[in-house]
Formats: structure tokens, C-alpha cells, sequence
């Protein structure tokens, strides 16, 4: 596993955006990822775990420590039956196709999405109504003093757009899902008609980070609240520009990089967003991308 100093983390994230990690390491398996948590730990670094970088900002600066990337290893998808144990670096449109190949189905609502099956949990990906959360039985993990736990069911918390993983200084490696059978040429007519309504509906040729911000919860006008991208559209802030960082002219809750943006855009962004709602319609829009500021 080699160490990679001052590695430039826009090459990382889909957003494209980002300053230098101090150290990099990308982990193959789990022997791997107690060394990166060892290595951490002897020089007493931060450190943040990433997926494939789908839903992530990272800052101008950087980050001062260690970043370890779980994407491109934890690769292996084992199937008996109905079960399926996936590592947590297989990405989203591998598994989502290997699945269909096997006549299993369930998570085609996923289709499109380019992130890994562990960052998906982590925040309880989902879409159409869906979630994965649906289908994860349990979840094995690392906690930072490299021992292996296994959490089921409730256990997980998961909710929309949450769960346990977000806060608890846990690493997702390896879970186990449940899904169902199904004729593989029907798995796949769904996992086209989804890449057709994203592909209809969202920014998909240009760098993001998929949706900015949760739909919110509750009722406004004593009607329930609109989905994100709509208010933000309706308080005037669709094609709106921070430098190369702009509002989506296809999909509002979208933030798209025109080429340079900086982080620093993005937030300011994301700011004058949130406010521009806030005074329309008395809505606190609460972000779903998440910016790479903690450390454990």
C-alpha cells in the first residue's frame, strides 16, 4: 500500500473540487485499512474516510491529515441465494449490474449513481421513494481502535438520508443484503427506465455531487413541503453563479462545476441558496453533500 503525500483530492471527487491531502492511502482489504488506521494513529494525524468522492466536498485547503479511500478495494460480491455480502469499495453501477446479471433485483432505483456500496449506506442512499436501508441485514465495520464489530438491524439507525455511520467513528468494509429474485431481463428494464429519468432530469455530463440539499420535511401553506429542488427553482435561484460554481440549469438541487469552481464558491453558494428559500418560504433547507471538515 503505497503513501501518497500532498495528493491532489479534486482527482478524488466527482465535484472535481478540492485541495491536497497531507497523506493518501487507498486501502485494499481490511489488513490494509488497520495499517492506514495504525499509521494514523503513531503520528497522531486526523483522519477521514471516503467513498469514490460522489456526494463530497473537500476545501480549497485541504485536508491536514490523513484521507483514506475506500474505493477501489473491498471488491468482492459473494451471492447464496437471496443474500448477497458486498465489500463497501464495489461501486454502485457494478453491483447494480452484477445483480442483474444473477436475477436479482431491488436496488435498480440506484442506477446512475456513481458512488460505492459503503458510502450509499453510510448516508442511506436513496431515490424514487427508495432507500437502500431497505435491504442491508447488517454491516461490518472497524472502529478506530481496529477492532472488527457487526451492527443489524435497528442497530443502524437508518433514516432519511442518516444513520448511525455519520457520526459514530466507525469504518463500513463489508454487508450483507437481502434482496429479491427476478427475471434478469426485467431487472434491467428498470435499471434503463431509472438511467433514462436521470439522464432526462439531472446534470449528469457535468461534475457535481449529486443532490445539495435533503428534501425537507413538514408542510408550508398548509400543503406539505415542496421537494428541495423545487423551492430552491421557485425562490429564483436556478442557473444563479459563484464563480465557475452554478445552480443547475436542469435540476435546481444540483450545484455544477463549469470548469474552476473552488470550494470556497460552492459554500457561498450554497449559502445565498439556503437564504433565498429561508426568506421565500420561511424553510431551513438542511444540506445532504457532505464537506470533508471533521476528522476522527
Amino acid at each position: 500500500m503505497k503513501c501518497l503525500k500532498n495528493e491532489p483530492l479534486k482527482k478524488h471527487t466527482s465535484f472535481r473540487i478540492g485541495g491536497p491531502a497531507a497523506y493518501f492511502l487507498q486501502p485494499k482489504n481490511m489488513e490494509e485499512l488497520i495499517e492506514a488506521l495504525k499509521f494514523a494513529k503513531e503520528r497522531k494525524l486526523m483522519y477521514s474516510v471516503m467513498g469514490a468522492g460522489s456526494n463530497l466536498l473537500v476545501l480549497d485547503k485541504g485536508f491536514p491529515g490523513l484521507v483514506i479511500k475506500i474505493a477501489g478495494g473491498f471488491n468482492d460480491i459473494k451471492i447464496r441465494g437471496r443474500t448477497v455480502k458486498v465489500g463497501a469499495g464495489v461501486l454502485l453501477p457494478r453491483l447494480i449490474n452484477y445483480l442483474a446479471r444473477k436475477g436479482l433485483g431491488g436496488l435498480e432505483f440506484l442506477a446512475g449513481i456513481p458512488g460505492t456500496v459503503g458510502g450509499a449506506v453510510v448516508m442511506n442512499a436513496g431515490a424514487w421513494g427508495k432507500e437502500i436501508g431497505d435491504f442491508v441485514q447488517s454491516v461490518k465495520v472497524l472502529d478506530n481502535k481496529g477492532k472488527v464489530q457487526i451492527i443489524e438491524g435497528r442497530k443502524m439507525q437508518m433514516g432519511y438520508r442518516r444513520s448511525i455511520f455519520h457520526k459514530a467513528k466507525l469504518i463500513i468494509f463489508e454487508m450483507v443484503l437481502k434482496l429479491r429474485k427476478s427475471r434478469s431481463k426485467m431487472v434491467r428494464n428498470r435499471i434503463s427506465e431509472f438511467l433514462r429519468q436521470r439522464r432526462m432530469s439531472q446534470p449528469l455530463g457535468i461534475p457535481n455531487a449529486g443532490c445539495v440539499f435533503k428534501n425537507p420535511k413538514g408542510r408550508f401553506a398548509g400543503k406539505p413541503c415542496l421537494p428541495a429542488g423545487k423551492l430552491i427553482e421557485e425562490a429564483g435561484c436556478k442557473e444563479m453563479r459563484v464563480g465557475d460554481a452554478q445552480v443547475s440549469a436542469k435540476h435546481a438541487n444540483f450545484i455544477v462545476n463549469l470548469g474552476d469552481a473552488k470550494a470556497r464558491d460552492v459554500l457561498k453558494l450554497l449559502t445565498r441558496v439556503q437564504r433565498m428559500v429561508k426568506e421565500r418560504f420561511k424553510v431551513q433547507l438542511e444540506p445532504e453533500l457532505k464537506i470533508m471538515i471533521k476528522s476522527q
